[in-house]
């Protein structure tokens, strides 16, 4: 019985698929971005075809886009008018503060329990970072270090579900500040406020660590609060 040959696939046609994946998760990350970033303003509706001709994707791919940011609360689906970019409220950034403290207050506990060396380093690093801006006048970059420190605390507890979870939720914080201004107090006395909770956790004291980082909530949302009730 004569044999048949092997089926070869050329180089250039094998991979076609996976470029489409990456260019729809491309897509995705950079819709995202600027939202979070405030290039798309709120109630702003994006144009599909414009979208589609920016990215070089088709509609249904970018559809799905919209789906995905819209159960992420960044986009509202408008029926047979596509997508428009949501509108949070201080109400909202107070609403998801709550959940960033429970997040938050888990993680700097399983830190200090299992955190590596490197991982408290990198830490420290941010931390010392983080005081030189505050005495600067970037505000920009005072959030964003600001934003990392909280972030490497994270990582740092281990739990894969804890670092997922945190990441959806801080989101939606870091949108209201790049929309409303930062949602702490001065830079400074922030900084005084992450001090007080970093050094404990490099020394790995927990129960010092938990109840300083509470304060630092404490903090965040009685400022919250106040511009949420003087109408800000």
């Amino acid at each position: 019985m004569e044999q048949s040959a092997p089926i070869v696939i050329a180089a250039d046609t094998s991979t076609t698929v996976i470029p489409r994946q990456s260019l729809q998760a491309s897509v995705l990350e950079r819709l995202r971005q600027e939202i979070i970033e405030g290039v798309w303003r709120p109630g702003v509706r994006l144009q599909e075809r414009i979208l589609c001709e920016r990215f070089g994707i088709s509609r249904s791919p970018l559809r799905e886009t919209f789906q995905v940011l819209a159960s992420e609360g960044l986009l509202e689906l408008l029926p047979n008018r596509g997508a428009a970019v949501s509108a949070p409220t201080l109400k909202d950034a107070l609403d998801h503060l709550v959940l960033e403290r429970s997040l938050e207050a888990l993680a700097i506990r399983l830190a200090c329990e299992h955190a590596s060396a490197a991982e408290l380093s990198h830490v420290e690093a941010l931390h010392k970072k983080h005081r030189k801006l505050a005495s600067g006048k970037d505000k920009s970059a005072v959030i964003h270090c600001n934003n990392e420190v909280h972030r490497a605390i994270v990582c740092a507890s281990g739990n894969s579900a804890l670092i997922d979870a945190h990441l959806i939720n801080s989101r939606q914080l870091i949108r209201i500040q790049n929309l409303r201004g930062m949602v702490e107090h001065s830079a400074l006395e922030s900084w005084r406020e992450h001090d007080a909770f970093v050094g404990p956790l490099l020394d790995r004291q927990k129960t010092k660590a938990v109840a300083q980082l509470n304060r630092h909530f404490d903090t965040i949302e009685d400022h919250l609060r106040a511009r949420l009730h003087s109408g800000d």
